[in-house]
């Protein structure tokens, strides 16, 4: 074997290495995205109430008088698991913003924003009115639902784990989860 290629490859890696480097885009750290997305519903206090309205069914769950647990409250009689309920709170709560789809439309039709499929109304300390937010149509790719929160222009996507959420909840108030699950 000959010297000559050895030395070939290692001046080739020397000066192919910097290249790499200059090249490459620089990678951050995880935890430093996370710090620069702020809550998309800036709930520091938690949630007191949630009504969720979808097509003409609607069930509302609100923390207990321990504040402890939450209670479904509408419709009476009916049940859901506690820890179900405080799922959902916990997505909420911690809802990062994402990507933001549209800054200011006028044409909500294109997202199924212009009827929404359902409408979750939020009520928490601090906030002197509820927050609404629509539910429109799924994104193409099937992976998140566009949403928009009342008051705001913006177009958001969110992970369509709220929306499965929200149908767990149905299933177990019309019973249709629980027995047979």
């Amino acid at each position: 074997m000959s010297v000559r290629p050895a030395i070939f490859y290692t001046i080739a890696f020397f000066v192919l290495l910097p290249i790499y480097f200059w090249i490459q885009p620089s990678i951050k750290p995880a935890g430093a995205l996370e710090e620069k997305q702020e809550s998309l519903l800036k709930l520091s206090g938690g949630i007191d109430a949630i009504t969720i309205a979808s097509g003409s069914e609607s069930l509302r769950f609100q923390k207990n008088k321990d504040g402890k647990f939450y209670d479904l409250v509408a419709p009476p009689g009916k049940f859901a698991p506690h820890d179900l309920m405080e799922a959902m709170v916990s997505l909420l709560t911690s809802a990062k913003s994402v990507e933001v789809v549209a800054d200011d439309t006028t044409d909500l039709a294109q997202f199924g924003l212009d009827h929404p499929k359902s409408v979750i109304t939020i009520e928490a300390p601090g906030q002197p009115q509820p927050i609404k937010i629509a539910f429109g149509n799924e994104n193409p790719t099937h992976t998140a639902i566009y949403a928009q929160i009342e008051g705001v222009p913006k177009v958001f996507l969110l992970g369509q784990n709220i929306e499965y959420y929200q149908s767990l909840m149905f299933q177990w108030i019309e019973g249709k989860q629980g027995k047979n699950a």
